[in-house]
């Protein structure tokens, strides 16, 4: 539908910092650009697996609160990384770009095989099978959550009102939990992590059912 003098639109904010003062960038302002997708956008956390990731820990699909949450966990992430690269010997060792930090959490939770129940007679096996990509980084993403979720609901006494004798509960914002597993599941620690060690174990444990695994 585009004319043939009509270009390709730049669809990454990297590539536009790296045209940028040059005579390409000049030459882009004043050419016919194309329409670029609805689905492409120049903020800084619409990475794909993000995006996943933000569906997720909303409900009912509210986009507005997913992308609010998100601006705050990537505040939250980025402003404990700056910290540790502040008081840290060698500061470039200090990953600061929560994209980068999301994604290798995730990769670091997700399971590499996955327990089907699988009947045979009256007896119900737990049988380890491979799992594909897709549910492998689904898995993975949602037990950080629920993590984040576990230790959000569980409340921190943080003073007293007048009577002393009825501490003040408070649940964590679901941003500081949301980091918390993620920078815990980045060093490769924390429940997400240990949820993923107990369901390989389930699975070492049960690979004398594998025989029962029905091909599909």
């Amino acid at each position: 539908m585009w004319p043939e003098r009509f270009e390709e639109p730049v669809r990454s904010l990297k590539d536009i910092h790296a045209i940028k003062g040059t005579p390409e960038y000049a030459r882009k302002s004043a050419v016919p650009i194309k329409a670029t997708p609805h689905d492409t956008s120049l903020l800084y956390f619409k990475d794909p697996l993000t995006q996943k990731f933000a569906k997720m820990i909303v409900k009912d699909s509210n986009g507005m609160l997913a992308e609010e949450i998100m601006i705050k966990l990537y505040t939250r992430i980025k402003s404990i990384q700056l910290a540790k690269a502040r008081s840290a010997k060698d500061p470039t060792s200090v990953v600061t770009d929560p994209t980068v930090i999301i994604a290798e959490a995730i990769e670091n939770a997700r399971p590499i095989m996955r327990l089907e129940r699988v009947k045979v007679g009256a007896i119900q096996y737990m049988v380890p099978t491979p799992i594909t990509e897709r549910r492998s980084y689904f898995e993975g993403m949602r037990w950080i959550h629920l993590s984040a979720r576990d230790e959000r609901n569980n409340p921190r006494w943080i003073g007293r009102l007048k009577n002393p004798d009825e501490p003040v509960a408070r649940s964590t914002k679901i941003e500081e939990a949301l980091a918390k597993e993620i920078l815990d599941a980045y060093a490769f620690t924390g429940k997400a992590i240990n949820k993923k060690i107990e369901y390989h174990r389930i699975c070492e444990q049960n690979r004398a059912f594998a025989h029962y695994r029905r091909t599909k």
